[in-house]
């Protein structure tokens, strides 16, 4: 992010406090005993959930706090009112009453806008401040840039351009040296060869006439 358009020390403070709220309204309910009173109430205006005994809605209501327990008090709340007025964020049945999932899931539909918030938050608070190019720096980035591009044109150029007559010259009288090398080493190896055979020959000649 550009220094000029960074957030001031003021600004960066006020966002550091909202994120705090925002983190504490994201904190899981601490005691199960609000969670079950709000299960209760809401449940309380079902049909049924209405007609039980005891011991079967002390059961239920376990239910749905333990799919809540990783959840925000206050989020839950907000989703058992949307339940009581029939304004769920998902689909949802309004002539049964939510199961313990639904309820779970209506609570973290309505976490997405607090954490979507928490989340911008942090990209501005992390990001990374940098200083505008003074016209100076830009001259001079452009200059090495410049002379980059055409010590790559000459390069270019001298892998392409044709040979002089003088290159082509001493390339030639290389690939001659190198061809007259080898022939008198071939010679030699051929000469050689001779000089043995007819020592060879001398030898068997002077054992028959022995």
């Amino acid at each position: 992010m550009r220094r000029d358009r960074a957030v001031s020390t003021t600004e960066r403070q006020q966002l550091c406090a909202l994120a705090g709220r925002l983190r504490a309204e994201l904190t899981a309910a601490s005691n199960p005993r609000h969670v079950d009173t709000v299960v209760t109430r809401v449940l309380l205006g079902f049909e049924q959930g209405r007609g039980r005994g005891d011991d079967e809605n002390e059961v239920l209501v376990a239910e749905y706090v333990s799919a809540l327990k990783d959840l925000p008090l206050a989020a839950i709340h907000e989703a058992a009112e949307r339940f009581r007025n029939g304004k769920t964020l998902r689909p949802w049945v309004k002539r049964w009453r939510p199961s313990p999932a639904e309820f779970a899931d209506e609570a973290r539909e309505g976490l997405i806008p607090l954490r979507t918030q928490l989340l911008h938050i942090r990209r501005v608070l992390e990001a990374e401040v940098y200083d505008v190019p003074t016209a100076e720096q830009r001259a001079e980035v452009a200059k090495v840039a410049e002379a980059h591009l055409q010590r790559m044109r000459q390069a270019e150029a001298t892998r392409h351009r044709a040979e002089t007559p003088a290159e082509i010259a001493e390339a030639r009288e290389a690939m001659l040296h190198e061809q007259g090398a080898r022939l008198r080493e071939a010679a030699s190896h051929s000469t050689i060869g001779r000089l043995i055979a007819r020592l060879d020959a001398r030898q068997g000649l002077a054992r028959a006439a022995r």
